[in-house]
């Protein structure tokens, strides 16, 4: 009796581990950027990487891999195509093994860590999740006053928990989308007043023009739009679209006051030029946001063969790190003033072409149709929190490169959490 007692607890004991170990990484996503600036841990990152590998190796020794229910979701199906589309590249453009294993973990790590979120969660550790998320912002908020008034900083420098090094606003950007997601479901579901989704929308947006995220804006039209198509309270959603405009009216005025370059930013015509510019960023050789693949094309037809738009060069052979110069791959050493790995999307195409941009952009459109068709079946909270993310990451595929970012972590956690949502019902 006190034997089975013993495995009883040690099982309970390891579950708990195992959950531990995704919560922690979430918390260390959300801090990294402030623990680097201002603890001076410049490699707290990579301890994400070491929690993610020790959860695999406990959780295949005491569950074997038939525990991974694979077949049952259809947001799998994707990384399984995006893996044997990267098989492929390797077999016509060989990689360094290396380059391949370091390739393998800027997307790997991502994809992981949602399977084991969507296997090891339930809806109480979403729940928890979600409030840590929410009761982190206050935090954020206090240190975005202190470094803007206190620090005297502003633009790419101004990002909170994410730090006060350039480079921030990326984790930012996904933080400020995650949140906007957040209150729009919890206003619909009567979980936020009217009077608080409009104190935090007004603090996001201001939070959004202080720190020159001009993009947010966008995100925010989107998903209002968006909301204004899935609410179930079309009285309601008006109020709240009509506060929305007002404050987005206000927020923007404070980008124009604080960076008057920016001062027709949001006008329709601008807008239009900055989707059609093929010339933006540094120079007029860099890849912009919708000339990826005109832009890219030849060059990587040059590098590996008209095949290679199909198949890419294969992963790793484009990759570098910043901080492991043996990591750096020769085509990037030949390329990187095109600043293509800016954007996710870039690394997309050069390195696992037409196809493998497909496959790992199916992920999150099969994510996306999977939640509206949950939504469309049973209109819960979760399941409608579930249509926004989805489109976010699609977003953020051609806003710069965070998706390959230890920011990431974030978005692939909520990303999880309509289908733990889902089987936690079907379990009940």
């Amino acid at each position: 009796m006190h034997k089975e007692w013993l495995m009883v607890m040690n099982r309970r004991f390891l579950k708990i581990r195992y959950k531990d170990c995704l919560q922690w990484i979430l918390w260390i996503s959300l801090f990294q950027g402030a623990i680097s600036s201002y603890l001076g841990f410049n490699q707290v990152n990579y301890i994400c990487d070491f929690l993610l590998i020790l959860l695999l190796i406990t959780r295949l020794s005491s569950e074997k891999l038939h525990c991974v229910k694979i077949k049952r979701q259809t947001e799998y199906i994707p990384i399984f195509y995006f893996a044997i589309i990267a098989i492929i590249g390797w077999m016509f453009n060989p990689v360094p093994i290396a380059m391949a294993i370091w390739a393998t973990r800027n997307y790997g790590r991502f994809f992981l860590y949602f399977i084991f979120c969507a296997i090891l969660l339930d809806a109480e550790d979403v729940d928890k999740m979600e409030d840590t998320v929410v009761r982190v912002f206050p935090v954020h908020m206090v240190l975005i006053a202190f470094q803007y008034i206190v620090e005297g900083l502003n633009q790419d420098r101004l990002s909170g928990i994410f730090g006060n090094a350039a480079g921030g606003n990326g984790g930012l950007m996904i933080y400020l989308s995650i949140m906007l997601c957040v209150i729009m479901a919890r206003y619909e579901y009567k979980k936020l007043s009217l009077l608080k989704f409009i104190l935090y929308l007004l603090l996001i947006l201001v939070n959004a023009a202080l720190s020159e995220l001009k993009f947010l804006f966008i995100v925010a039209v989107i998903l209002l739009v968006w909301y204004l198509l899935m609410s179930k309270r079309k009285g309601q959603g008006m109020i709240m679209a009509m506060a929305f405009i007002m404050l987005f009216y206000i927020s923007v005025q404070i980008l124009y006051s604080v960076f008057p370059e920016y001062a027709n930013f949001l006008n329709i015509d601008n807008i239009l030029d900055q989707v059609s510019t093929q010339e933006v960023y540094a120079s007029q050789f860099d890849v912009g946001r919708t000339s990826v693949f005109p832009k890219l094309s030849p060059i990587i037809t040059s590098w590996a063969g008209k095949d290679a738009l199909w198949i890419g060069i294969g992963l790793g052979n484009a990759d570098y790190s910043s901080a492991m110069s043996f990591l750096n791959s020769a085509f990037f050493k030949a390329h990187e003033y095109i600043h293509y790995t800016w954007l996710s999307l870039g690394y997309l195409f050069v390195e696992t072409g037409y196809l493998g941009t497909i496959a790992y952009t199916s992920f999150f459109v099969v994510a996306e149709v999977s939640a509206i068709t949950k939504y469309q079946k049973k209109t819960t909270y979760r399941n409608l929190l579930g249509t926004f993310f989805p489109l976010v990451c699609l977003i953020l595929l051609v806003y710069n490169s965070t998706l390959r970012s230890n920011y990431a972590y974030m978005i692939f956690a909520v990303l999880a959490w309509n289908i733990v949502g889902s089987q936690s019902k079907i379990i009940k």
